[in-house]
């Protein structure tokens, strides 16, 4: 009998808000920081979750280089 196995991809990711289909999620990762980063309380930045980060190339913050 084969059994197989995926690697978890969404490692770290989080119960938020996908700022491209518009709705809760639980792969939900930070692909964009706010324009303000560093510069005090504003805007977050944004999320999206694995389906929409497949579909539309988005790269997590976390992996970019």
């Amino acid at each position: 009998m084969t059994v197989e196995t995926r690697q978890n991809t969404d490692a770290g990711s989080s119960f938020a808000w996908c700022s491209w289909h518009q709705g809760y999620t639980r792969t939900a990762r930070l692909v964009r920081l706010p324009a303000d980063q560093g510069s005090g309380a504003g805007a977050p930045g944004l999320f999206a979750c694995a389906p929409c980060r497949y579909a539309l190339d988005l790269v997590p913050v976390a992996d970019q280089s």
